[in-house]
């Protein structure tokens, strides 16, 4: 998965502009988004993430704010187990296994 992101960011040919997009999905989460960060380096992939949004507990919106929570946690690289003024990203983790 991380090999094929970083083939997508890469240039088709030398010296042109034609490297694509990767996507993430399935399975995808707040506590998925710093690895996948990590991965890719760069804010340069959708990341499609239905079921961590449209199932956190406290619902969609919550599900959108845990994962820009994670995301700006991965940014600033603190580990998501040290965020604490983020409630939406503490209720997805401990509702999907906190494990990041």
């Amino acid at each position: 998965m991380i090999d094929g992101a970083q083939d997508c960011l890469a240039p088709l040919t030398d010296g042109a502009d034609d490297a694509v997009l990767p996507a993430f999905s399935s399975g995808q989460w707040a506590g998925t988004v710093p690895v996948t960060w990590q991965a890719v380096g760069s804010d340069d992939f959708l990341f499609m993430s239905g079921g961590g949004i449209m199932g956190h507990p406290d619902g969609p919106a919550a599900g959108v704010a845990s994962i820009r929570q994670a995301a700006a946690a991965a940014k600033a690289g603190i580990p998501l187990a040290a965020v604490t003024d983020a409630p939406e990203l503490a209720r997805a983790m401990a509702f999907f296994g906190g494990k990041a």
